[in-house]
């Protein structure tokens, strides 16, 4: 058995491992899998994880028994308490976070405009730029139209752009980003420092200090 010290070393170690992993792995499995399908995300991430955090937990953990002269843990034990584990984390973060990128049984947020009731912004774009507007973004003279299926440059200022986009509800994140409140899937706090909202189709937008207030005041933001 563990004796104290060796206990507050073993579970010190393992928290924090398994908070930095779990950033590190959530990142990973968000560029090459994606967040479209909640289900494949999920077993991805818990897959991944037992595969890079259990040979850690197995070193540190027999590390630890060596010191208190017991018997090493079984690798084979250790891989699959951590999956387990991992898959009831990720499972239960899925269920519980407001902001997360839907359920198995919801697997996706669509975000589409009422009838008669689109905003004038989208009257501007092209017969290609199809799809419901989901965030604007300023380059130099210039605004981005993003919508869930393609992208469109527009030569305007961002804050008419936004201004065309009554009667849709929306935030400013940064003095560059505009974002519709019903394209928001995700909160994204796995830099120290930054904060990202996630849109149904993937894309990152940053938040500055300025306008997190704002959010937090609307429930996006906590």
């Amino acid at each position: 058995m563990l004796v104290w010290p060796d206990r507050a070393l073993y579970w010190l170690g393992t928290v924090t491992g398994a908070i930095l992993v779990g950033f590190l792995v959530h990142a990973v499995v968000a560029v090459f899998v994606g967040r479209q399908n909640p289900l494949i995300f999920d077993v991805a991430a818990t897959l991944l994880m037992t595969l890079v955090f259990a040979p850690m937990v197995w070193a540190l953990r027999s590390t630890v028994d060596i010191m208190s002269g017991i018997p090493p843990v079984q690798f084979l034990d250790v891989s699959v308490n951590t999956f387990v584990i991992a898959g009831l984390v990720f499972v239960t973060r899925r269920h519980t976070v407001a902001t997360g990128h839907g359920t198995y049984l919801s697997p996706r947020q669509e975000v589409a405009a009422m009838p008669g009731r689109q905003p004038r912004l989208q009257r501007r774009l092209s017969e290609k730029t199809t799809g419901t507007i989901i965030r604007l973004s300023s380059r130099d003279h210039h605004v981005d139209v993003v919508t869930t299926e393609a992208q469109e440059t527009l030569r305007m200022r961002l804050s008419d752009a936004i201004d065309e986009m009554e009667p849709v509800e929306g935030y400013c994140t940064h003095r560059s980003h505009w974002v519709a409140r019903d394209a928001i899937v995700e909160l994204d706090k796995g830099q120290p420092g930054k904060v990202f909202l996630v849109l149904v189709n993937g894309d990152r937008v940053p938040v500055s200090r300025k306008f997190r207030p704002d959010l937090e005041a609307a429930g996006i933001l906590y």
